[in-house]
């Protein structure tokens, strides 16, 4: 469930150090993000094609949080300063998959959501933990009795090397119809100087930011994706199947703030390493390896409202 991990990753990425040079704050302040995705056709086989467009809303609202100080049978010795944050994170998707060998195009609808949280002290250290379900399913299958769900529970544990790096390791277990999949975790995070910073989060993303003004920033990145469905080709099944997507990309994106609660960006890059399956009761029907494609993405992201923590930094998991 990429929400969730995206979420995570990040949350471990910045949890100690000011954030991937993006604009201040999403994390523990409320938001939305506005992102409109193109793919263009490119090769399924000899003769069919495959593209896709993709809009999606997702936002972030803080559910509860606070801070206190810990004495331990009253031993000042023992003293424990505790910190705790959980939001809420949903992501409301529309996504046009188009495939030149089929007439009905059917658009696929995503619905997930997911509680994530940070706990930090002086003795625990830093852990963040996450837990989300969510479905992705055509306008007919989108019911309560219809969708099979996808979820995802996870927890990372986050070291801090100094002023400049962190890293972190933990687990996370993936639900999809019909597989678990269980998913180590292993980061670091470095601010390289001023005005750079890489984080590396195996086996999922890797980015690198660059501030190029004040109001300007540029970040160059890999990353993994991809969707499990429920869609319906005649060709291979009269009756609904499972449609699972992967694929890798490298971007760059240019990012811009003109004011302080708004973020404007655009996204370039290069969709590789792509496969589809359709599946029904475990049963692969078909499988392609998909031609590499550029993509364009453009997004939005509107800050509304303010916290404490704003200016440390945190966060960019949208």
């Amino acid at each position: 469930m990429r929400l969730l991990l995206t979420s995570l990753l990040l949350l471990a990425a910045l949890a100690t150090q000011a954030q991937i040079t993006l604009t201040p704050a999403r994390i523990f302040a409320s938001g939305v993000n506005l992102r409109a995705e193109f793919m263009p056709a490119a090769a399924l086989n000899d003769t069919a094609r495959f593209s896709s467009v993709r809009f999606n809303v997702q936002g972030i609202v803080p559910v509860r949080g606070g801070a206190g100080i810990k004495l331990h049978n009253f031993n000042l010795k023992k003293i424990d300063i505790e910190f705790n944050q959980m939001f809420l994170a949903f992501n409301l998707g529309y996504r046009l998959p188009d495939f030149s060998f089929e007439k009905n195009t059917q658009p696929l609808y995503t619905v997930a959501a997911a509680i994530t949280g940070i706990h930090a002290s002086l003795r625990d250290k830093i852990w963040l933990y996450g837990i989300g379900l969510g479905g992705t399913e055509t306008m007919d299958n989108l019911t309560f009795r219809k969708v099979k769900p996808y979820g995802m529970g996870g927890a990372v544990r986050v070291h801090v090397a100094g002023l400049r790096m962190q890293w972190f390791y933990g687990g996370a277990v993936l639900l999809e119809p019909g597989r678990i999949t269980p998913i180590p975790i292993v980061g670091v995070n470095t601010r390289l100087n001023k005005n750079a910073q890489l984080t590396v989060a195996f086996p999922f993303l890797a980015t690198y930011s660059q501030k190029i003004g004040k109001k300007t920033w540029a970040e160059a990145g890999l990353a993994t994706g991809g969707f499990n469905a429920g869609y319906r080709l005649p060709e291979f099944s009269a009756a609904t199947a499972r449609l699972a997507y992967r694929q890798g990309k490298g971007s760059l994106s240019l990012n811009y703030s003109p004011v302080r609660p708004m973020q404007l960006s655009a996204e370039v890059g290069v969709a590789a390493f792509r496969s589809m399956k359709v599946m029904q009761a475990g049963e692969v029907l078909q499988k392609w390896s998909v031609g590499t494609s550029p993509f364009l993405a453009l997004s939005c992201y509107v800050n509304f409202s303010r916290s404490l923590l704003d200016k440390r930094g945190f966060g960019a998991i949208l």
